[in-house]
């Protein structure tokens, strides 16, 4: 596994949804073929706990591997892991996150 410079023609994007109520920009050290803005959600749990969910397309490549039962990868620049969570949404739109 790769980190470092980002190709995005493979690369599940992220894509802007109708709950996205703020946008965090690409740093200034980075250009387009490195990074772009994401739109998010941020808001509190009903524990008080702040979230920020961010949404991602699939391309048909990835649909593919995780068809096949290939891991999906989250990659944090930095030298720290937030704690995070990956989940799908079903049919009706409700969180698969169990």
């Amino acid at each position: 596994m790769t980190g470092g410079s980002f190709l995005f023609k493979r690369i599940m994007r992220p894509i802007d949804f109708p709950e996205a109520n703020m946008t965090f920009s690409k740093p200034v050290s980075m250009d387009d073929s490195e990074c772009l803005p994401l739109r998010v959600y941020a808001g509190t749990d009903a524990s008080g706990n702040p979230y920020i969910n961010s949404v991602w397309q699939p391309s048909r490549e990835d649909i593919e591997a995780i068809n096949q039962g290939r891991p999906v990868v989250l990659t944090i620049l930095g030298t720290g892991m937030p704690p995070v969570s990956l989940f799908t949404y079903d049919e009706k739109g409700n969180s698969n996150e169990g």
